[in-house]
């Protein structure tokens, strides 16, 4: 049993240190793209879905409508073929050049680089249809 306690208190220290934000980073309710010491911080819970682009880039859509382009430093072997991955530790918030994320299936450790805003193309209105 004081072994289970010990890795608990292991696993919540290993999150702390891979949050990697400044300590006036904001909470998860707080809203997406706060800047932090070491570029933009998102809050987990307002992300709304993530579109993998290829490889090297992974776009965040939060649940506000913005959306974050994350350009990995090192390309990430298997992550279009898995077309998914696992953040580690499930952090709060994942920061610029900070974040470790496991490619499902294939089980790959890929960091995540810098987070730049990204403006959402958007359609051209079309007219109703009669």
């Amino acid at each position: 049993m004081g072994s289970t306690r010990n890795l608990a208190a292991l696993l919540a220290f290993g999150v702390l240190a891979l949050a990697g934000c400044s300590d006036d980073a904001p909470p998860s309710e707080e809203p997406a793209g706060l800047p932090a010491g070491n570029g933009i911080c998102l809050a987990v819970a307002q992300i709304d879905h993530t579109q993998i682009i290829n490889d090297n880039a992974v776009i965040f859509f939060m649940k506000d409508g913005k959306a974050y382009t994350n350009a990995m430093p090192m390309p990430c072997p298997s992550l279009v073929m898995e077309n998914g991955f696992a953040y580690l530790n499930d952090p709060p918030q994942i920061c610029s050049n900070s974040q470790t994320i496991r490619v499902l299936r294939s089980g790959n450790f890929c960091e995540l680089g810098q987070f730049t805003p990204f403006q959402v193309p958007k359609l051209p209105d079309t007219p109703p249809a009669k």
